[in-house]
């Protein structure tokens, strides 16, 4: 059984995501305004992820394209879901996909896992007495000296 979360975002939260994450690593970012957004998909059986592209134009005019592979974008809005304390699970598959033009982070679960095996107590108390081990959690000698 698989479990699958999408999260859409705005080209804004998508900018400001990659942005912040780019400041905390200390990447160098064109100085300017980013005036559009682009996602392609690039061409090929061994290219997979989508490329997110930032037009950033300066105060001169300047036009200067910022390409940015699949694991960065990614990443960035991971870390942008942990600073707005949006819970992700660590132990999945996070992966882009462009849905209806909007850049979304499709999170799959899987849970394929062996059964947790539940053991109970019997009917006639078996395996609860005090000499076999299975002691009370809770019980007054347990608690003393805590």
């Amino acid at each position: 059984m698989k479990e699958l979360r999408c999260l859409v975002f705005t080209d804004q939260e998508v900018v400001r995501a990659v942005l912040d994450r780019r400041r905390r690593v200390k990447d160098t970012l064109p100085v300017g305004t980013v005036s559009k957004i682009a996602y392609h998909r690039p061409e090929g059986s061994e290219q997979d992820g989508i490329e997110t592209r930032l037009t950033i134009t300066d105060d001169n005019g300047a036009v200067t394209e910022l390409g940015l592979p699949d694991t960065e974008v990614t990443a960035a809005l991971v870390g942008y879901c942990m600073g707005r304390r949006i819970p992700l699970p660590v132990a999945s598959d996070k992966m882009l996909h462009l849905i209806n033009g909007a850049l979304t982070l499709m999170i799959t679960m899987n849970f394929n896992k062996a059964p947790r095996l539940v053991v109970t107590a019997g009917a006639d108390g078996a395996g609860a007495g005090p000499g076999s081990g299975g002691a009370d959690r809770l019980s007054p000698k347990r608690r003393v000296g805590r």
